[in-house]
């Protein structure tokens, strides 16, 4: 950092120097005039130098934020009609001010979730995308993040699949670099005897340079002992979606 900012550093003492010498050569008054009115306009260039630097080195950044951790918890009731999706995320902010996450998802059942959170303010409204797109619901920011600031979301949504019209899986995009997905997936209920394993699954984000079609990567086994299914993918490669997949 110091080699960055060492060109102005050294400029701004010539100027000082030089400024200093003239100021011997005129009344006490006048040489103070001059030395405040030189501190000023340094101080204005430091300032216009250190924003085109930050402006330049956040336009090579491509992402909002980056992430670090991300936990995924599905959870269905007894009657498997009640289901919980919670998820926790930590991010890093790296863009100059970051107030507001969106948050993005897609429920396959027909009845709209509940959507609350308990660090961030929402209003809960879930806005709808395109057929096939994923819908978003805004996280307002209690304390707006600066650039390299860390911060957690969370997000919750009881929903209630009352047609048992939704699909099998927890899918979670990955548009910005992330260390780790958690994903666990607990199935109440399931009967006592129910054994078989979930499949992980991905495909290209965006259709125009992949196949839409899914790969799978490999299964993950069922835990009877508490009913679900955990799996921690390590460092995903962006730009794809990633899905757990089971029976229904």
């Amino acid at each position: 950092m110091f080699k960055i900012f060492k060109p102005i550093i050294e400029w701004v003492c010539y100027i000082a120097t030089i400024v200093g010498l003239i100021c011997l050569f005129f009344e006490k008054s006048t040489a103070i005039l001059i030395a405040l009115s030189t501190f000023c306009l340094l101080l204005l260039v430091i300032a216009i130098y250190v924003f085109v630097f930050l402006w330049q080195h956040l336009k090579r950044t491509n992402y909002e934020y980056i992430g670090y951790a991300t936990f995924i918890k599905f959870e269905t009731a007894i009657d498997g009609r009640n289901i919980i999706f919670e998820v926790y995320k930590q991010i890093q902010c790296k863009r100059m001010i970051l107030s507001e996450f969106k948050y993005t998802f897609k429920w396959t059942g027909d009845q709209l979730p509940i959507i609350i959170s308990k660090l961030q303010n929402t209003d809960g409204r879930i806005y709808l995308a395109d057929e096939g797109s994923y819908d978003h619901v805004k996280l307002n920011l209690k304390r707006a993040l600066v650039f390299n600031e860390t911060e957690t979301i969370h997000f919750h949504a009881t929903m209630d699949d009352i047609n048992n019209a939704s699909q099998p899986f927890v899918e979670s995009k990955i548009d910005t670099p992330t260390q780790i997905i958690h994903f666990r997936i607990i199935l109440k209920h399931k009967p006592v005897d129910y054994f078989k394993p979930a499949v992980l699954k991905r495909r290209k984000i965006n259709p125009q340079i992949g196949s839409t079609r899914y790969e799978e990567l490999q299964t993950v086994p069922f835990i009877q002992d508490c009913k679900s299914y955990e799996h921690h993918l390590l460092e995903p490669e962006v730009g794809y979606f990633y899905r757990i997949e089971w029976e229904k």
